[in-house]
């Protein structure tokens, strides 16, 4: 194995690929060569520095890999597994941890964010984090688990199959969470576009979901959902949002946050759903500011980067 690798680096205000040292695995820790990363949002903020994170930092966090080396006292794995990876470090000592919610953590650490993250060759993370990729499963749908588990935290709220709901937002996260929200038997689910000619309807909808955290979008939102109704927050933007609190109190509305589901159920819910419409080109490392800005950074589609092709 080479003792250096590619990787993209944020350092200050630049963003390059660098050679760097391939990782050790630490106590409890896989190393993981990794072959496919998707580019997500959060990249873009860190990478623009909209975003505080570790400085120099190697950027990316959902991918799927190959194990290469394990770390002392881990026993889980071998050389050679598929593995996909939940970026989320969880501390290990809060209540959601000890209540085996592990993906919710409050005070997690994140890869690409707080620590060196999967826009690289090699990549070492605890190996609590690391799941095994089903045979079936290609590592595109594998690096695609995270938004999926994102998606998926929404039916931990308390909308119902039998109310009606709106996923506001025509992107490829909006199409997904409605696609999750379908197979649960939630029938009555439409999506709206925010910059479409046709007005919401005011006060016609049981919840309404959040894909695009804009103070016009709550506007928007706000207006379109019932009184008494939700509003279920699932993005995670760089910078706070303005909300009209006097409009949610005068309608006494409720707002829910969704963060993740279990990692399992998402691994679980690609297995049994094709998703390859919704996954779009694949980029050389070297190439990550054509990935950083095509298609609106996976917007319509999600964009991948190839850790290993040349």
């Amino acid at each position: 194995m080479p003792t250096r690798m590619r990787a993209v680096v944020k350092r200050g205000t630049a963003v390059t690929v660098s050679q760097v040292p391939v990782p050790l695995p630490a106590h409890g820790e896989v190393l993981i060569g990794v072959e496919l990363a998707g580019v997500c949002r959060t990249d873009i903020y860190a990478a623009r520095g909209l975003l505080p994170c570790a400085d120099p930092l190697i950027l990316g966090h959902e991918f799927a890999g190959v194990v290469v080396a394990l770390g002392p006292e881990v026993h889980r794995f071998s050389p050679g597994d598929r593995v996909a990876v939940m970026p989320v470090i969880p501390c290990g000592l809060c209540r959601r941890c000890a209540a085996d919610e592990p993906e919710c953590c409050p005070h997690h650490d994140f890869l690409g964010v707080g620590r060196h993250g999967a826009f690289a060759e090699y990549v070492a993370v605890p190996a609590n984090v690391v799941h095994h990729l089903p045979d079936h499963l290609s590592f595109r749908e594998g690096a695609y688990a995270e938004p999926v588990c994102a998606a998926m935290a929404v039916r931990k709220t308390a909308v119902h199959p039998r109310e009606r709901g709106l996923v506001y937002g025509d992107n490829r996260i909006a199409e997904l969470t409605r696609r999750v929200l379908c197979s649960a038997g939630f029938d009555i689910v439409d999506t709206y576009a925010e910059d479409s000619a046709t007005p919401l309807e005011r006060d016609a909808y049981d919840y309404v979901i959040e894909t695009r955290p804009t103070g016009p979008a709550f506007d928007e939102m706000i207006q379109a959902v019932r009184p008494g109704g939700r509003i279920i927050l699932k993005s995670r933007p760089a910078v706070p949002v303005p909300i009209d609190l006097t409009a949610v109190l005068r309608k006494e509305l409720v707002l829910e946050s969704a963060s993740y589901a279990p990692f399992t159920e998402a691994l679980a819910f690609l297995a049994k759903h094709d998703v390859t419409d919704l996954l779009g080109d694949t980029y050389a490392l070297e190439d990550f500011t054509d990935a950083f800005t095509a298609d609106g950074a996976g917007e319509e589609r999600k964009i991948f980067l190839s850790c290993r092709a040349r």
